[in-house]
């Protein structure tokens, strides 16, 4: 192992030298603290050659005592920087702080103590304990204190002297520290000693924050994303790799006061705290950070003016799924960007889970984006999303709602209006209008052409006698209409006070052709109305891409009257379309443009109804010949196709029950008979039991092993636990590795002791693959127990608090819910 570290390092240093590097882009990251695992990413960034091939030449620069980082990032002495969830307070106190991502899910921050006396945080109070300033205002330890009634205020805060043996030899009498480091020392070393971990009393915050300055992120975007891509690179390989990755630390950074050992039970506690609840290495969740905010409110710690945290976390969507939502641009490009770039910003905003990015095009270019899968969402007129619909099999999940240009009102339609201008108007008659040059958007364009041809239509008005030419755009439409290069023009409802909005034209130079009075509609228009503009998904976007988007729209529509949406549009559920198939039809426009067929076409086409017409006829001829004959084979047949019918919906029945994979009820007939148990248990006033179940660390046998091991688990684990189960118990698994069990008539005693079986059971399940690896798997488990008057969701509520609890606390346990009067700690 010593070897290979010193063949990285000799590789390292020659490529160093080599012409291969020269030019990279010089930046420096200040580290919170001294050389350990905390920091073992960027090393193994560095000595793996990642930040090279992201053309950078990075310098890690280690703390010193007294060194404010924040400053040191602001004053670009440093180009990033590593620190604790007080950036965000930071940032709120005034700090153009960025936060880029975070390491750990869970902040490693804990309190220690060495002395006997000091057996529960309220034990600190008029102590002496060492923090960094930072620590002091880390939300995790800052929530831990102020719940146990002791604030900053009570403690005697020393400055932190980053050496333990000033615990040890009693001259201070607690010290913050890392959950990682300091408790493995001092095991080592034989002393007792007693942790208050923030994650025992209910709080949770990041830690580690990576972080830079507004002006490296508005001046180096580029730069900034390929040090963050690959840092986390590095931090993958330093997870993936722990004991090569300390033997690297240990060897190239000399970590004072650490062993191989230390280093490896650090890397362990710390993967742990990257990975916790399953999160993408990095993810920032905008809840959880107001959360934290809310903290610093109420301990005052924010006061007067402040910076707002909006654009602060994760500006450039480094943790998110990027999103591309084409646009049908129907004035230019750019105008259809602003038009719509607050409502990517509003969904940026609200979901921590995606990036939005406005891709505005012609109907051309948005053909070609969905034909090379370049976007994955689309924001069309009804005519194209009905085109598309058919060719590429998108998907509803909104309809507009538009605002206008006035912000005020919200309508869900639209129409058409014709125009001349005010020196030359027209009445929409054949006469008035034969000879006369009109200027349209598309064809496809429903507002800015279809709408007004079926207009002219009913008017008695021929396209042949009218010179008809399409530009493009509503804005050239307009122009063509007053340069007098056109007599009259189509643009769609509210284009017209758009363009007066806007100081582009005088809507007095303008003549409303056949304008009509629609009830509640707020612009001129010269036709009926037709439906708002649909949001879609494409075909290869997942359903739950598609909910989170679609939950984000529809809850503007309620909020349209505050100010800071006072710029979107509102949305509703997909609409009625069937006004726009109708005219669709008429015009013989796709998907309605296939109307005539040979023989041989229409017998493809319904061929069921005509097999089905030729067998009903021979059915009745034959009738007339062998009718006593046939009804006793009609009355065979009735019973055959009768008995195969009963069996098809036993079948179904059984799988509309049942988990395909495991065999085990599934969620939706839980939920459908876990009630019945519930509803009698309180009539007979029986106790209950819920237990939820989740398989520790599953997504790790999957990366390693492939999905099909990974689902040969699960069938083990249902198999494992069925024997332990009573006929009148209730399993099913309810989502991937998540199962639950309701055990009827049984005490929170009992349940204790299934939970024991359960874990005993699971920790002694071996599964060997086909290569002759060997996996074993643990389970973390939640109890609660039903209370009077309580329904199905409130008692999974429950179950769920208290199997993160579980998992949380360390897994391969169960934790009862501490609302039942039953102690919290894990059995």
């Amino acid at each position: 192992m010593k070897a290979k570290c010193l063949s990285t390092l000799l590789v390292f240093l020659f490529l160093s030298a080599s012409p291969l590097w020269a030019g990279l882009e010089p930046v420096s990251l200040q580290l919170q603290w001294l050389h350990q695992f905390q920091f073992a990413g960027y090393y193994v960034a560095q000595e793996q050659g990642f930040y090279q091939a992201a053309g950078l030449e990075v310098t890690l620069r280690e703390y010193r005592p007294n060194l404010d980082v924040v400053e040191e990032v602001l004053a670009h002495r440093a180009q990033f920087g590593t620190g604790k969830s007080s950036l965000a307070l930071n940032r709120l106190q005034g700090d153009a702080v960025i936060l880029l991502g975070a390491i750990f899910q869970q902040a490693p921050e804990i309190l220690i103590a060495t002395r006997p006396d000091i057996r529960a945080p309220q034990d600190l109070a008029g102590k002496r304990v060492m923090m960094t300033p930072d620590q002091s205002t880390a939300t995790c330890l800052l929530s831990m204190l102020i719940s146990q009634g002791v604030s900053l205020d009570n403690l005697q805060v020393q400055p932190h002297s980053s050496n333990l043996a000033d615990l040890i030899e009693g001259r201070t009498d607690a010290m913050a520290c890392y959950l990682s480091n300091e408790p493995y020392q001092l095991e080592q070393a034989g002393i007792p000693y007693q942790i208050f971990n923030p994650a025992d009393y209910g709080f949770s915050s990041y830690g580690d924050l990576l972080f830079t300055s507004e002006e490296q992120i508005r001046n180096h975007p580029q730069q900034t994303r390929a040090f963050y891509e690959a840092s986390l690179k590095g931090w993958q390989w330093a997870f993936d790799h722990i004991e090569e990755t300390a033997q690297l630390i240990l060897h190239r950074y000399h970590p004072a006061g650490k062993t191989l050992a230390g280093l490896i039970f650090e890397g362990q506690v710390l993967k742990k705290m990257a990975f916790s609840h399953h999160a993408r290495l990095g993810t920032i969740h905008r809840k959880k950070i107001d959360r934290m905010m809310e903290l610093y409110r109420l301990s005052g710690l924010v006061r007067g003016n402040h910076l707002s945290l909006e654009g602060a976390i994760d500006p450039l969507g480094f943790n998110r799924q990027e999103i591309e939502i084409g646009v049908l641009a129907v004035r230019d490009t750019e105008k259809a960007r602003q038009r719509w770039v607050s409502l990517a910003n509003y969904l940026n905003a609200e979901l921590d889970e995606v990036h939005c990015t406005i891709i505005p095009g012609s109907y051309e270019q948005l053909t070609r984006l969905i034909d090379e899968n370049t976007i994955d969402f689309l924001l069309v007129n009804p005519v194209l999303y009905l085109a598309y619909e058919n060719q590429y099999g998108l998907s509803r999940i909104a309809t507009l709602l538009n605002r206008g240009w006035n912000g005020k009102q919200a309508i869900d339609r639209y129409g058409s209006v014709l125009f001349t201008t005010a020196q030359n108007p027209v009445e929409l008659t054949p006469e008035a209008l034969a000879g006369q040059r009109l200027a349209a958007v598309d064809p496809r364009s429903l507002g800015g052409w279809l709408i007004a041809l079926e207009t002219l239509q009913e008017n008695g008005i021929r396209l042949r006698d009218m010179k008809v030419s399409f530009l493009g755009s509503q804005d050239a439409v307009v122009q063509a209409v007053l340069q007098g290069t056109a007599d009259i023009g189509v643009v769609r409802t509210g284009i017209i006070e758009q363009l007066e909005a806007e100081d582009s034209l005088d809507g007095n130079a303008l003549h409303i052709v056949h304008e009509q009075q629609q009830p509640d509609f707020p612009y001129r228009v010269s036709t009926k109305l037709y439906p708002e503009w649909s949001f879609a998904k494409l075909k290869h976007v997942p359903v739950e891409t598609a909910n989170l988007l679609a939950s984000a729209l529809l809850g503007l529509t309620g909020h349209l009257e505050d100010k800071e949406t006072e710029d979107l549009d509102g949305w509703t559920v997909p609409i009625d379309y069937s006004e726009v198939h109708r005219l669709l039809k008429k015009q013989h426009l796709p998907p309605y443009d296939q109307v005539n067929y040979t023989l041989s076409e229409f017998v493809e086409r319904y061929a069921l109804w005509v097999y089905s017409g030729l067998t009903l006829l021979t059915i009745l001829l034959l009738h007339g010949l062998y009718s006593n004959r046939l009804n006793k084979h009609l009355a065979d047949e009735v019973r055959k196709h009768t008995k195969q019918l009963r069996s098809a919906n036993k079948n179904l029945q059984q799988q509309a029950r049942t988990d395909a994979l495991t065999g085990l009820h599934n969620r939706r007939y839980f939920m459908e008979f876990a009630q019945q148990y519930i509803s009698l248990a309180q009539r007979n006033e029986t106790p209950l039991q819920l237990l939820s179940l989740d398989i520790d660390h599953f997504k790790q046998v999957n990366d390693q092993f492939g999905h099909q091991v990974g689902d040969e688990i699960l069938i083990r684990f249902a198999r494992t636990l069925e024997p332990l189960l009573r006929s009148s118990d209730l399993m099913a698994r309810i989502g991937g590795e998540e199962f639950v069990v309701c055990l009827q008539n049984t005490t929170p005693e009992g349940a204790v002791v299934f939970a024991e079986k359960v874990l005993a059971a699971i920790r002694a399940m071996t599964y060997y693959t086909r290569e002759g690896a060997t996996v074993t798997i643990t389970v973390s488990i939640g109890i609660a127990a039903l209370r009077p008057g309580q329904d199905l969701s409130a008692l999974l509520r429950r179950s769920d608090r208290a199997l993160y609890r579980a998992k949380d606390g360390g897994r391969d346990q169960f934790v009862q819910d501490e609302s039942d009067g039953n102690p919290a700690t894990a059995l």
